[in-house]
């Protein structure tokens, strides 16, 4: 079962690992925001100091480890609802948000401090409530509210993970027990690196695709607009659907309304028989 464990560990450091820099590549061409970076990197914070806490009792301090632990879950507790606030269209007062950054702030240096008198206990079930109340404050407003145009997409596949999720996670966590129970010394269990695979494989999935979407215009084929006779305004406007702007975002770039934007992507649509952005990246820039 050890083995079983670290494969796991092994599987969710790469697809961690590789979410981030696929991330950083998004971001560098203005398809990422920084707090699903934030999140996702202290997703890896906190997996490695499991990790070291698990596996490498023997020759680390468990004050300094456990340390690390509880200030990478401060971490995971202030950027999950942050990324969650920039993906969402509805909007949140300030307050709240700087509300958030206080607490962590605040538990912050609470940890730091109880380290140094040795006194982690105390803080340790503070910290894990949080967590867990900002993670479920934020699930329930994810599904109370629509996401941005931008990730309009991800909705179908949000509600397949979202079943897979709360599917795996009962089972790992009943695993975890039955293998407990037969006598079998499990580390770190299935659970956690289950989490963190299926949170970033959503992430990765998300990020593949708006990476194969976006190409830069010098590379667009001039023929290819030709052939299906779209004109010079709707060139304008596939550009941006293959860049993966939202209607919005194209309407204030070329000056146009919303729904003269939708009425040029139906066209546009039409014309080339296809049913959405990514299909007419795939045959315009073929």
């Amino acid at each position: 079962m050890k083995y079983l464990e670290v494969i796991l560990l092994v599987f969710a450091y790469t697809i961690l690992v590789v979410t981030i820099f696929l991330e950083l590549i998004c971001y560098n061409k203005k398809l990422e925001k920084w707090e699903t970076i934030a999140l996702t990197f202290s997703l890896l914070l906190l997996i490695i100091s499991i990790t070291f806490s698990s596996f490498f009792e023997s020759i680390n301090s468990n004050e300094i480890t456990s340390l690390f632990t509880l200030l990478s879950m401060i971490l995971v507790a202030l950027t999950t609802p942050l990324n969650m606030m920039a993906e969402r269209q509805h909007k949140i007062p300030r307050f709240w948000k700087k509300l958030l950054f206080v607490n962590s702030i605040l538990l912050f240096l609470a940890t730091c401090i109880a380290f140094y008198i040795n006194s982690l206990a105390y803080v340790e079930y503070i910290i894990v409530s949080f967590l867990a109340i900002s993670v479920i404050l934020s699930m329930i407003w994810i599904i109370i509210t629509k996401p941005k145009q931008s990730i309009k997409h991800k909705e179908k596949s949000e509600r397949i993970f979202a079943i897979i999720f709360l599917v795996i996670i009962p089972l790992s966590i009943l695993g975890n027990y039955v293998f407990v129970e037969i006598g079998y010394n499990l580390k770190i269990g299935f659970t956690l690196p289950l989490i963190f695979i299926l949170l970033a494989g959503d992430k990765l999935i998300d990020d593949i695709q708006r990476l194969s979407l976006f190409k830069p215009r010098s590379e667009n084929k001039e023929q290819h607009f030709k052939n299906y006779s779209i004109t010079e305004r709707e060139k304008e406007v596939a550009l941006l659907l293959i860049e993966g702007k939202a209607y919005k975002q194209i309407s204030e770039q070329l000056y146009i309304s919303i729904p003269t934007v939708k009425t040029h992507t139906s066209t546009i649509y039409k014309k080339c028989n296809v049913k959405n952005r990514t299909e007419l990246a795939a045959l315009l820039l073929s």
